[in-house]
């Protein structure tokens, strides 16, 4: 199986800053971070992001079950790069695994589903890109995914691990995890409910949670870093729109008016979990803070 690799905008490989963000699905690098990849692209880093798989089983239109394995890929694949040129990333890799599906269907264990991929096998080809790439900031979904879907949860495991499979000269110099704070979370929900768009309560990035998630985020005590996105609010926006198959006119991420996504996207949030934070340290405010 190999991967499939863009660069839109391809930067020399020198001493420049690079950040890497390790992401499940295509739309996922937008829809978690989107202003995050944005704000530190405009400054001059490198931003690599790597894709676990192609998405397929995201599709939303009109083709069949069969026509929908041969085609949404590629749909997804041409999204991306649009998404990726809009948010300024530097390399996409795409490992090209199957979508996974939620936990309990058909398609969560077959052949091919990153769900079902052997764990060492993931890590040791994340570790092969991450060895090339040399980043000093590596960043990974939490524990629970997000909201749960098994290809984040997965995502999760395989970028830890292929973090630890490097020799420590190669490792990222600091590793950060997505939150969701559950505070960020309900506030959006309740802000987009009183706009008259009918966000799910149970999943403010999607429809999707697994059964076993009741509502989406974590405590807002994880939250270590706060990265100021407004200025980017727009290009995430643009982002998201590349991905059309996923965010119709009618989604409700896409009927938020501009002022509110202003407010709502203002702030994206994560956990450093390498090296770990002291107690009592100030929250960060930038994922490269303390690097010469």
């Amino acid at each position: 199986m190999g991967k499939r690799e863009t660069s839109p905008f391809p930067f020399p490989l020198s001493r420049m800053r690079s950040l890497l963000a390790v992401h499940a699905h295509p739309d996922d690098e937008t829809v978690t971070m989107g202003g995050t990849l944005a704000r530190y692209s405009a400054a001059g880093v490198r931003t690599v992001v790597v894709t676990c798989t192609d998405g397929e089983l995201g599709w939303q239109g009109g083709l069949t079950p069969d026509d929908q394995r041969g085609r949404v890929g590629g749909i997804r694949q041409r999204e991306l790069e649009a998404a990726a040129a809009r948010l300024g990333i530097s390399r996409l890799v795409q490992l090209a695994y199957a979508d996974s599906g939620m936990a309990g269907t058909t398609d969560n264990m077959r052949p091919g589903a990153f769900w079902s991929a052997p764990l060492d096998e993931a890590a040791a080809r994340l570790a092969r890109v991450l060895a090339d790439e040399r980043p000093d900031v590596l960043v990974a979904y939490d524990e629970t995914g997000g909201y749960g879907h098994p290809d984040h949860r997965k995502a999760h495991q395989v970028a830890l691990a292929a973090y630890d499979r490097l020799d420590a000269a190669a490792r990222p110099t600091k590793v950060y995890l997505v939150r969701i704070p559950l505070g960020w979370s309900r506030h959006f929900v309740r802000a987009l409910r009183a706009a008259g768009i009918p966000a799910p309560g149970s999943a403010p990035t999607g429809g999707d949670a697994g059964p076993e998630v009741a509502e989406v985020g974590v405590d807002d005590a994880l939250v270590t870093t706060t990265i100021d996105v407004r200025a980017y609010v727009e290009a995430k926006r643009a982002a998201l729109a590349c991905h059309a198959s996923q965010f119709g006119p009618q989604h409700f991420l896409m009927r938020m008016p501009p002022a509110l996504a202003a407010e709502l996207w203002a702030t994206e949030f994560y956990s450093r979990v390498v090296p770990p934070v002291a107690p009592g340290q100030p929250p960060e405010t930038d994922l490269f803070a303390g690097l010469d």
